[in-house]
């Protein structure tokens, strides 16, 4: 009896584990609502990646409208994201521009 019990146990926590899996999904971004102009002195015409989800991180690449990139993560307004283009271009970005299937 105590050998079925553990056994029971053992697949209960494999499915488990194994369900957890089954909600993670692929989620696609495009980056929209950018200006036409880049100017990188003012910070128009590209959306900043950045190291971390808040303003003040520092900037490690940019994006431009109509890029693709996936999304791991949302942290308030911020989405932690990897180009879908060049693999170089990963970290957080403003939600605000942003379109997305994610249910997060």
């Amino acid at each position: 009896m105590r050998k079925m019990f553990i056994l029971f146990s053992a697949v209960a926590i494999l499915g488990v584990f194994n369900s957890s899996a089954a909600f993670a999904q692929y989620c696609e971004g495009a980056v929209y609502g950018l200006s036409g102009r880049y100017n990188p002195r003012t910070g128009s015409g590209f959306l900043a990646v950045r190291a971390g989800p808040k303003r003040a991180a520092s900037q490690v690449g940019e994006l431009f409208n109509g890029d693709t990139v996936e999304v791991f993560d949302r942290r308030g307004n911020w989405y932690k994201v990897a180009s879908t283009t060049d693999a170089r271009n990963e970290g957080w970005v403003s939600a605000r521009y942003l379109h997305n299937d994610c249910r997060y």
